[in-house]
Order: C-alpha cells, then structure tokens, then sequence
C-alpha cells in the first residue's frame, strides 16, 4: 500500500489543528514507503475470509521507531506505536482485541489507514448520521461477518430515536451503499466509472474497506471502557467568520467605543489603600459569621466535623426562631435583610403593620417576573401593572410621575419583545427599594418585633439530639449529667456488706439502674430505718411491698 501525502484544506470555521497530528502523518508518510530500506516491510498473511492480506507486526514497527529515531528504550517506542493505533494512523486486522495497545511481539498484526480516515480530516467527519449510516448498512448484510455488537447495536436504536424524521434518508442510503459495495462500485474517496473496471477489483479491496471503515468507527466511537481520543469537546455557538464580521468597525462602532471610554474617565477611582482598608473592615465586619473562621458561628454543631444536620435545620430557609446571628446580620444593611428569605418575610410582617406592606409586595413581583419563565413574561407585566401602577390600582405604590412615565415609556418601546420585558420596571423598583432603606428599613430596626425576635433568639436553648436517633425534627433540651450509676453487687460482696447484728442485707443493696432506660428518673431506695418512722398506715405497707417487689426482680430465685 502507497500512501499519498495530502494537504488537508482547513478554512477559518474549522476547528484548530494541532501540530501533532501533522507530525504523526509524516511518520505514517515515512514508514509506507515502497522501499525496503526506509519503510516497513510488508508480509502477506492469510486471514479469516481466506485472503492474501499484506500487514506488518508490533515488533516490526517498534524496531522502526527505534532505528528511525534512535530510541534505546523500547517501552518508549510501544508507547509512540500505541498513539498511532489509537488515533487510527494504524488499525489491528484482529478487532477482537480489548485494547489498541501495540506490543513488541508478532501476536497482532496491524495495517496502514488510509488518508481518507486519518483524524480532522475535512472530507472524512465523524458525525452521527454517517455513524448511523454505516451501522444500518453493516445490519442489513451479513450478520455472521457484519453483525453488530451490543454496544452498536445500543447506539443504533438511539441514533434512530434521534433522528426519527431522517430514518428514511438513513436507511435509503446505507442500501446504495451495500449495492455498490457489491457491484465493486463504491469506495471512499473515488468511484469507479465503468462497470468493467468494477470487475476487475479483486475481493481483497473490499474486505480492507471494511477493515478500514471500522478502525476508522472504533476509535470515534469507541466501546464503552474504552479510551476516547477523538473527544472534540463542546462546539462553537458562534463560526470565526461570524466573529470577524463582528470585529469590523464602523463610524457607529468608533462612536460606542469613544462613549464608553468618556465614561470611565468620569468615573471616580479609588486609591488601592482606601480599597484595602474597606476590605479589611467588611473582612472583620463578617468573619463572626462565617463558620469556617469562627467555631461560634456553627452553633450547635458543625455540620463539616460532625455530620450533624440540626445546624441546615436551624438555618432553613423558613424557622419558627431564627438563630441570634442570623437575626444580627439583618442589622449589618438593608441587602442581608432582602437577600434572606426569613429576613424579608419578617420586614414584610413589619410592613403590614404600618400600611406600607405593597411596597415589597412590588418589588418580590418584579424579582420573580425577572427571573421567571419567558411565556409569562407579558401576563406578569399585565398583573404587575393593573395591581401596583395603574389609577385605582387596588395596591398602588408611592412612585413619583417621572419615574411613572420612564416605566410607561419602556413598556410601549419594548412591546412585543418578551426579552426586554423583563426590565422594564427598574426605575420603578429602585425607587421602593431606596424608599424601603432609608425609610423603613431604620424604623424596623428599632421596632419591638426586631427587639423581641433577638430577646427569642438569645434565650433559644442550644438543641442537641438524644443519641442521634428519631427524626430531624426531635429535639431535646440540653440536661445535667445523670449521676454515675453503681454496678449490681455479688454474693461475697453483699454478704461483706451486710449487718454484724445479722439484720437482713436490704438497706445495703444498692438496686441496678436498666442502662436501656436511660432517660428516667433515678430511683434512691435507701431509706433509713428514722426515715420510715415517717410514714404511717398503708403508705408504709405499700413502701415495703415495692422493696419486696425490687429484690425479687433484682436477685431471682434459682433452683
């Protein structure tokens, strides 16, 4: 086989080439030379289908690379081959191999790619309808030689649910294929003109083509487990031509630019010490809060040390309480209240007690619509307008008539573009939002809710779960240590214990406390003889019945 080296026409949408690839084709170029002297030796080999198939060894390529390049070490030579077969330079004949790793061994035996299919080649991509082109032509021949494996077989009915509406065109064009294929017709690259050159052709070229195009679909489409080499990663929204045109300038382009860099000019600079030094006060400023620098602020628990989730639990979006530092960072600025959804449900409670609660009402409205799905784009403008902007409007908001006719004249410029719908009530919503922090956002701040929600958040009991058991929710308060609990006494130990006078051992048995029962009261039954001088009548009774009843369950009975 001669391989003809071919210029690839690359234009400026295509992809980038790299460098590499340009070496690895004139290493291919250099080793199917014709001579026995610089290329490699070609060796006839029978194969499955009982054909003459020329081909050469992992040892023969190996030691090529080696003499060509003067490489002493010949796992660096394996690994140089290994990159040709697996960017498809070369192809194993035997593609029941897991692997494309080439050997210093004769056990493979591998063939040249034709340029055809060598990578990033423009005329041969590797696209999806080609791949379920070549599929349904290779499922509509012989299934014995051609048949498919699991995975393409997985692939193919994929590719037909991706492009349902082309089945027709995929199917049309695998069996021109297989025609051609079988009439000696059809080869990539050229076609034969007449049918008696058609004849010609030995059988051999079409069971290389065959060889060819699946070394060229194992390595853009390899099995699964397989290294991906050809992965392209994303495309481009936009082509390089595109993006030229773009980059043109114009007297409109120059004026924009001339506009823009006016206004940096205009706009004041900080020197970088005034910078730092605000950096430094709003690093201060927040550190309390940050769990990571102060162990304070993960109260009750760590969550990143002890996998506790109580601390989330405290911190939900919505609580009954909220915790103490939560409800102080509200006071830092208006901007931690908003952003907290807890915060701005309370400054909205705050608001209904002074007749003013649609002045946020507005602004969460606008918030949503701006981040709300497109087709309700317009009936949220239409909702915002007849309830917050219109005359009457049923929650009419405090704005001035200059702000009014702005919001007015950017809903008739941009009508009918759901897009540039989203912003139309800026000004107006900057306008509440400013009124709200200079106005109520102070008020609220020295209102009795806020004072009482710090009084609840500081007096809230640290909460600890008992063992870790029962739901999220169970919680308990924190308790005093129990006291620490005796050990059941032996035999010897009571008969030590007990009295000279030959008393009966009750009063110095210590009863065993359940560790199952954890949680009960403990229960002292040491009473004294003075103590049950005390109780009278039944009460008594009932004592020593109890104590009869304990020394019974402690110390049963054994036959």
């Amino acid at each position: 086989m001669t391989v003809q080296r071919e210029v690839m026409a690359v234009d400026q949408d295509s992809k980038p080439r790299l460098s590499v690839f340009s070496k690895m084709e004139k290493m291919i170029v250099a080793m199917a030379k014709a001579d026995n002297e610089n290329g490699i030796v070609m060796r006839a080999k029978r194969n499955l289908f009982s054909d003459q198939i020329q081909s050469f060894s992992g040892c023969d390529i190996v030691d090529w690379l080696k003499r060509q390049y003067n490489i002493t070490d010949v796992k660096e030579a394996c690994y140089l081959a290994t990159n040709l077969c697996q960017y498809g330079y070369i192809y194993p004949i035997d593609f029941k191999l897991s692997s494309y790793t080439v050997k210093y061994d004769r056990s493979a035996e591998y063939r040249f790619q034709a340029p055809y299919f060598w990578p990033f080649r423009k005329d041969g991509t590797a696209d999806s309808i080609k791949y379920a082109i070549y599929l349904q032509k290779r499922s509509l021949r012989n299934k014995q030689k051609h048949g498919l494996e699991p995975y393409e077989q997985e692939a193919f009915d994929k590719l037909l649910k991706v492009f349902a509406d082309k089945k027709e065109f995929i199917e049309k064009q695998a069996r021109e294929q297989v025609r051609m294929t079988k009439a000696g017709l059809y080869f990539y690259g050229h076609q034969v003109t007449s049918v008696s050159e058609a004849k010609k052709q030995r059988r051999t070229e079409k069971i290389l083509l065959d060889l060819q195009e699946r070394a060229f679909w194992r390595v853009h489409r390899p099995r699964p487990g397989c290294i991906q080499t050809m992965e392209e990663g994303p495309k481009r929204y936009f082509q390089p031509s595109q993006m030229a045109a773009r980059r043109r300038k114009n007297k409109d382009t120059y004026r924009a630019e001339i506009k823009f860099l006016k206004k940096a000019l205009e706009k004041p600079k900080p020197k970088l010490s005034k910078v730092l030094e605000s950096y430094l006060t709003w690093n201060e400023q927040y550190q309390e809060y940050d769990p990571f620098l102060d162990q304070n602020a993960a109260l009750p628990s760590n969550p990143w040390i002890s996998d506790d989730t109580l601390f989330w639990e405290a911190n939900d979006t919505l609580v009954k309480i909220p915790t103490e530092l939560r409800v102080k960072k509200w006071a830092i600025s208006f901007f931690n209240l908003m952003k907290d959804e807890q915060g701005s449900h309370e400054f909205e409670v705050f608001l209904s007690t002074e007749y003013s609660q649609e002045n946020i009402r507005f602004w969460k409205e606008v918030e949503d619509m701006k981040h709300g799905p497109r087709s309700m784009i317009e009936e949220s403008v239409n909702r915002i307008t007849s309830e917050f902007l219109s005359n009457n409007a049923p929650r009419e908001i405090n704005i001035d008539s200059k702000t009014l006719e702005t919001v007015n004249r950017n809903k008739e410029e941009m009508k009918g573009k759901p897009e540039s719908l989203r912003y139309i009530f800026d000004p107006a919503q900057e306008h509440i939002y400013l009124l709200m922090k200079k106005d109520s956002y102070p008020r609220f701040l020295r209102s009795d809710q806020y004072i009482n929600l710090k009084e609840m958040a500081h007096n809230q009991p640290i909460k600890k779960r008992f063992f870790g058991f029962g739901s999220g929710k169970t919680q308990i308060k924190r308790q005093t240590p129990s006291p620490k609990l005796k050990r059941r006494s032996t035999s010897s130990e009571r008969e030590a214990n007990s009295d000279i006078s030959g008393d009966s051992p009750i009063h110095s048995i210590t009863p065993m406390h359940s560790y199952s029962t954890g949680n009960l009261k403990d229960m002292d039954m040491k009473q004294t003889p003075s103590s049950s001088r005390f109780l009278k009548g039944s009460d008594s009774s009932l004592l020593k019945r109890k104590k009869f009843n304990l020394l019974k369950w402690a110390f049963p009975r054994t036959n």
